[in-house]
């Protein structure tokens, strides 16, 4: 799985996409054809002028051209939508993602605000392990740190970006955050310690509960195995 559902009405909120798997190469690739523009790209920019046009001036639109020097070279934080044109809640979304940076501004955050086609640039669907539409993820000085799938509120897109509800209620709602994406090295670990794990899964005398055990190892192997970006 790609990510984890969101515990919320998120989840029904997602439009799924094809089985993108995360993989520097495919940024690799994409950052290296960046001079060539497909079919699909020279639409998408149309598109994203249509968008810039609409009064999204706080918005920056993503191409392979400027994402590095926008999000992988940037220091701070950027909060990026990738999205898909024919996505109906990427569409829903995109009155709220046009004011986010007007809000986040005034709530005193300095995380900068961006979208990019991944429809167009699949390549950075791939690269970033894009499987649902709306993806949202939060970069850290040029790193992705967390990422959610669906479509969500204004609040909830702050909470996202970092901003903190100091309301008196929000102590008592619960709290959403993105799920965390791990580095290359926390992978290593992990996957190391559940290598470990399935050796002990292997002393299990029981053949049902050693089945049991074994599907859960590959189910928490199979998330880790495409969270290091």
């Amino acid at each position: 799985a790609r990510k984890t559902r969101d515990d919320d009405d998120d989840d029904d909120a997602t439009a799924r996409g094809g089985d993108a798997v995360g993989t520097r190469r495919g940024l690799a690739r994409a950052i290296a054809a960046g001079g060539v523009m497909s079919a699909a790209a020279t639409r998408a920019r149309g598109f994203e002028t249509a968008r810039a046009a609409s009064g999204g001036a706080g918005v920056t639109e993503l191409t392979p051209e400027n994402f590095e020097r926008e999000v992988t070279r940037r220091e701070g934080a950027v909060f990026v939508e990738f999205y898909a044109p024919w996505c109906p809640y990427c569409k829903r979304l995109e009155p709220i993602w046009e004011e986010l940076p007007e809000k986040l501004e005034e709530a005193g955050s300095k995380t900068r605000v961006a979208r990019m086609n991944v429809d167009a640039y699949a390549d950075y669907a791939s690269a970033y392990a894009v499987t649902g539409f709306p993806t949202l993820m939060l970069f850290e000085n040029g790193r992705p740190v967390g990422a959610k799938t669906g479509l969500v509120d204004m609040t909830t897109a702050m909470k996202y970006a970092g901003v903190r509800d100091e309301g008196v209620l929000a102590k008592f709602a619960p709290e959403k955050k993105l799920d965390k994406i791990l580095s290359g090295a926390q992978v290593e670990y992990v996957q190391g310690e559940l290598g470990e794990v399935r050796k002990e899964l292997g002393g299990i005398q029981d053949p049902a509960s050693r089945a049991r055990a074994l599907e859960a190892l590959q189910q928490v192997e199979s998330i880790v195995g495409v969270r290091a970006l």
